[in-house]
Order: C-alpha cells, then sequence, then structure tokens
C-alpha cells in the first residue's frame, strides 16, 4: 500500500473556509434554533412519535443506528477523523473533520458529515447550546439528559460508519487518544476481527514530534501499522514509564517487516529507567579515551654470562689514541652464531624476545559530516489527542 498524500494548498484553504462557516453564527440565533427543533419534532412525528420513540432523542438515536453510512457519489476510502493540528502550509490550527470533508471532495473519500447518516444529524444541531435549551422547554426533557445525548447518538453513528469500511481508511489524526471517539469507538471496529485490518489504514497527517522519545525510534513508531495500535497514553511522558510503553508495544502486531525495529524497541524501552535516560546525548570520550598509548619498547637482551671453557687469547682492540701495532694480530675466527633454539651451547647468546618495531599510530575519526543519520522527526503538532 502506497503512503498516504499529504494535503494540497487547495484542500487546506478549503478546509479553512468550511471550518469558518461552521463556526460562524454559533451559538445559534432564534431563527436556526426554531429550524432545527421543528426539523426534528416533524421527523419524530412522521415515523411514529411517541408510539415507537419516547422522545426525540430516542428518535434521533434510532437514526444513527439505521441511516445508510455510505454516501453513493463517493469512492471506497474512508477518512475517520480526530482533533485537529497545523499542517505544512496552513496558517493555523485546522480541526481534522475539515481537512477530511476537504479531501472528500477532492479525493473522493467516504467521510461521516457527508453521509446521509451524518448530514441528517447534523440538521438537527443537538451539539449547540441553545437547540439544547429549547429542547428542555418545549418537550420536558431532563437537562442532563439533553446534554449527554448528543455524544451517544454521534457514537452510535460512528460505530455504524467504522463497520461499513470495506477498503483503505485514512486516519486524518496526529496522535490518537484513547478517549476520542476515533480511539474507543471507531479504531477497534477497523482493527477487530470484522474489519479492514492495520494493512488498510493510512495517516496523511504526520506522527508529531515527542521530544521525549528517541529520534531514532521514530521511523518504527511513525509507521502506519503500529500507529493505528497506538494511543497517545500508551506513550504520554507525564503518566507513563518507558517500561510501561515496553509493556504495550510489545502487545502490538507488526509486519514481518518490522519484527526486528519492534523487538529492538522492546528491548530498549525495558532497560531505561526514564524517558530522560532515552533521549540522553551519547557521552563524548575523553582524551585519555580517544589517544591510544604507544607500544612499549622491547628492552635489549642482555647477553648470558659466559660459560666455562677453554680459555681463548685475549685481543686488545687498538683505543682511539692508541698508535696501530706494525704487526697485526692474527685474526680469530669469527666464531658461528648459534640458530635459534640452539642456546644450549657455548658462547650462545639467544634474545629472550624478538623485538618488533612499533606500529604506525591510526589517525582518530573526524567529526565532520553525518554518521549513521536518522529520519528527521516531524515537527511538533500545536495540537494532539487528549
Amino acid at each position: 500500500m502506497t503512503e498516504a498524500p499529504r494535503f494540497t494548498q487547495a484542500e487546506i484553504d478549503r478546509a479553512i473556509a468550511l471550518e469558518d462557516a461552521h463556526k460562524d453564527g454559533r451559538p445559534l440565533p432564534p431563527e436556526r434554533v426554531k429550524q432545527a427543533v421543528d426539523r426534528l419534532y416533524g421527523e419524530w412525528i412522521a415515523a411514529g412519535g411517541e408510539k415507537k420513540f419516547a422522545d426525540v432523542l430516542e428518535f434521533a438515536t434510532h437514526v444513527a443506528k439505521t441511516e445508510s453510512p455510505t454516501a453513493e457519489h463517493r469512492g471506497e476510502t474512508r477518512a475517520l477523523w480526530s482533533f485537529k493540528s497545523q499542517p505544512e502550509g496552513a496558517p493555523r490550527e485546522v480541526g481534522h473533520r475539515f481537512l477530511a470533508q476537504a479531501c472528500g471532495e477532492s479525493r473522493g473519500y467516504q467521510v461521516l458529515e457527508d453521509s446521509p447518516v451524518g448530514r441528517r444529524l447534523d440538521s438537527y444541531e443537538l451539539w449547540d447550546g441553545n437547540v439544547q435549551s429549547a429542547l428542555i422547554k418545549r418537550f420536558g426533557l431532563d437537562e442532563g439528559y439533553v446534554q449527554e445525548s448528543p455524544a451517544d447518538i454521534w457514537d452510535a453513528a460512528s460505530e455504524s460508519y467504522a463497520k461499513a469500511a470495506t477498503g483503505e481508511v485514512e486516519i486524518f489524526a496526529a496522535d490518537i487518544g484513547a478517549g476520542s471517539v476515533l480511539g474507543r469507538m471507531e479504531m477497534p471496529r477497523v482493527l477487530g476481527p470484522e474489519g479492514v485490518g492495520k494493512e488498510a489504514v493510512r495517516f496523511p497527517v504526520e506522527f508529531p514530534h515527542h521530544a521525549h522519545l528517541p529520534q531514532d525510534m521514530y521511523a518504527f513508531l511513525s509507521d502506519d501499522s503500529v500507529r493505528c495500535q497506538l494511543r497517545l497514553e500508551d506513550y504520554k511522558k507525564e503518566t507513563t514509564t518507558p517500561e510501561q510503553f515496553a509493556a504495550k508495544l510489545a502487545a502490538i502486531d507488526v509486519p514481518e517487516y518490522l519484527k526486528q525495529a519492534h523487538t529492538a524497541a522492546v528491548a530498549r524501552l525495558s532497560a531505561a529507567t526514564s524517558y530522560e535516560e532515552l533521549t540522553a546525548p551519547a557521552a563524548e570520550p575523553t582524551e585519555s579515551e580517544i589517544t591510544r598509548p604507544e607500544p612499549a619498547q622491547s628492552e635489549p637482551a642482555k647477553a648470558e654470562p659466559q660459560q666455562p671453557g677453554p680459555k681463548q687469547p685475549k685481543v686488545q682492540e687498538p683505543g682511539p689514541s692508541q698508535p696501530e701495532p706494525s704487526q697485526p694480530a692474527p685474526t680469530q675466527p669469527e666464531p658461528k652464531q648459534p640458530p635459534l633454539g640452539q642456546s644450549f651451547l657455548h658462547g650462545g647468546a639467544v634474545p629472550s624476545r624478538v623485538v618488533v618495531p612499533p606500529r604506525p599510530r591510526p589517525g582518530v575519526a573526524g567529526t565532520h559530516g553525518a554518521i549513521n543519520p536518522v529520519i528527521e522527526a516531524a515537527p511538533k503538532s500545536p495540537g494532539v489527542e487528549q
């Protein structure tokens, strides 16, 4: 599977425009509140009213579970999203919902908010505070029930949407929070026994740089098949230790080409007592460690004491101040040098060890240039999953 393409400038601009339009005029003015509540009430009555559903919110839950999560005019790839970040080329942070919608328009992705069930639930405006107040007054509903229902209703829609995945899944998220809809509801369906599996998952949003994690683990942790199985809480510095992260990492399943990196990462994390230990720079070698001592010179071998034997006539060598004799003394035959291993012969002086000239000292490698470059970590995204 190919890497997910990054966002184009046109997609980023479109996402910002969608986000601005969504935020415009919120909380909703009275006329839009009335439109939303009237629509919900009318559809509830048309579906059977109190005879089938206790109240309008129970009806909305029914819509979330039964309305189609697939737009017929879009392709097979589904986009899932959570939170926000500032992609390269964007002047500010952008909600990942709107990046997903922009890419849905340009690339033909399925997006929950653009599906039949998403558009219908969006029209009820159940998250708006003014709409919630109107529901409480008009239908006599409990305040807590009204405020909690939107999350449950959209959870039901998200579950149905994730279950409908049949092809590739694009994850518009930097980190996946365990408590987010993506982390607790959608990803378990995508990766579960009936889902498409980790091999079908791609991330168009770069994995953010976490300063407490080693940079040389970045390529492994940012791999789509690894990233989709982890949660931010698995490696968050404030709430975990390297040993705890190692246990979480050891429990995931990785492709064959990542087995070796997986084993190495788990072992390294398990051996560390703190994240600071993992990211501490390597100690610089001292001068004594860099400079190798010169090999010791062998002492000249001492001649073995002369063994007693027949006396040899003493030959007096002329000194520098003595005149040479007129009659040269008869020369003595030069004694033969005994071969090595024959030191038992009289007069044989064999060195106790062979003197080897010192080898030239190897030069110390310089620090110019890059040695073992690592993959540059992605710039820290201002927003990560919480």
